[in-house]
């Protein structure tokens, strides 16, 4: 389904800097001559996130790959990843905010990627113009559906990456993205000729597509391939202007300390998007708050207030954040171009709680919100003839959003 990735690497996560696996692959158009190109690129990207680490969810999952090679074939750059405790290190959490960070991550990421991306005139770019903005489709399935609708709005984290400094994972991220864009850039510009276009060169995307015996964990990386991706980023580094700013001593126990830090550049004409989500299977109701999009234990929480009794104030407070989280959710969903696509058979959700849900956000006036259910259709898509109704939707979806 997914041909092998154009990039194999690790990024760290802006949490915790956790190493997280990380593939890119490029739209066909990509390596087609000019003449045979049917679809170009356009800039559009996407990021497909993956169902439960602990139950063996990867971004090798069957469902991720359907995803991200029908994307592929829309003409989106795609990037996938594993969350911490699925082949990346550290290990699953139990509320998701570490995931969230795994997420924005890979976003960060891709938007400086695309963004130094500059493929010459005769590539398969077509070149964008005021009237036209490229998409950037955040994606998920099952539990990559539920990170995804709680991520915060694009532009409240990309100023994270703004004017980071030099020593943090933000920087560290940009730093890896221009390295790699640069990379890619004379492979693409290289004669057909070109022993490098002509070897299909990649940075990783090799080894880490080979099978693996079930008791290995995965990586997706080796340390030759991250020492030259390090050697690059020192390269961009050294010819980057940097700006020097006070010192945060917020967060540090050396406050008294006094000096400067450097920091990357804002970069002023950074590319901008027109976000869209796409949630397939996104575990709602059953398994799931459907407000907070939280995992939860309903018996320890019994079991808490059976000890404590009842509080009213906590709960005014509780129920109050969980209002806000959820029309933050719903307000994102409806304002930009969304699909939600689940199974009438799916055992993971309460189908009813998910209709009255896709109804009411799909009610909203001025609604960018849309959804599929597929009769028949479990949480794993294995029975007969779904997945080609899952396919068929996501491509849909894709060639309404890239104007293909």
């Amino acid at each position: 389904m997914l041909p092998q990735p154009n990039l194999s690497f690790t990024l760290p996560s802006i949490y915790d800097n956790t190493k997280l696996d990380c593939r890119v692959y490029h739209p066909p158009c990509f390596s087609q001559p000019s003449g045979a190109r049917d679809i170009p690129w356009r800039q559009h990207a996407a990021v497909v996130s993956h169902p439960y680490a602990p139950l063996g969810g990867n971004f090798d999952d069957h469902i991720v790959h359907l995803v991200a090679s029908t994307l592929l074939q829309h003409g989106f750059v795609v990037a996938t990843f594993n969350f911490r405790g699925a082949s990346s290190d550290g290990r699953t959490s139990w509320t998701s905010k570490p995931e969230r960070f795994d997420y924005m991550s890979v976003v960060g990421f891709l938007v400086y990627y695309v963004h130094h991306l500059h493929l010459p005139p005769d590539s398969p770019v077509t070149a964008n113009d005021d009237a036209f903005t490229p998409t950037l489709l955040l994606a998920g399935y099952s539990y990559g559906a539920m990170v995804t609708l709680q991520l915060p709005p694009l532009e409240s984290f990309l100023t994270q990456f703004a004017s980071p400094a030099t020593h943090t994972a933000m920087a560290d991220i940009r730093l890896r993205a221009q390295h790699l864009a640069e990379q890619q850039v004379r492979i693409t510009s290289a004669p057909p000729s070109s022993p490098r276009k002509s070897l299909g060169m990649r940075i990783g995307g090799d080894e880490d597509t080979l099978p693996q015996k079930p008791s290995k964990k995965f990586r997706a990386h080796s340390p030759d391939r991250e020492e030259r991706i390090r050697k690059g980023v020192k390269d961009v580094l050294a010819r980057t202007k940097l700006i020097h700013r006070k010192r945060d001593h917020s967060n540090t126990e050396h406050s008294e300390e006094i000096g400067h830090e450097p920091c990357l550049e804002s970069i002023g004409n950074l590319i901008r998007f027109r976000i869209a989500y796409l949630l397939v299977s996104p575990p709602l109701g059953l398994v799931t708050n459907l407000a907070t999009m939280s995992f939860s234990n309903p018996l320890s929480s019994w079991s808490r207030r059976r000890k404590r009794g009842p509080s009213p104030a906590r709960n005014h407070e509780r129920d109050t954040k969980q209002e806000e989280v959820e029309a933050e959710a719903e307000t994102k969903l409806v304002k930009n171009a969304t699909m939600v696509i689940y199974g009438d058979q799916d055992g993971f959700l309460a189908v009813k709680k998910m209709r009255d849900w896709v109804f009411r956000l799909g009610n909203h006036e001025g609604r960018r919100f849309r959804h599929l259910e597929v009769s028949g259709a479990g949480h794993f898509w294995v029975e007969d003839g779904v997945m080609y109704k899952l396919e068929e939707a996501v491509s849909s979806f894709a060639a309404d959003l890239g104007g293909s």
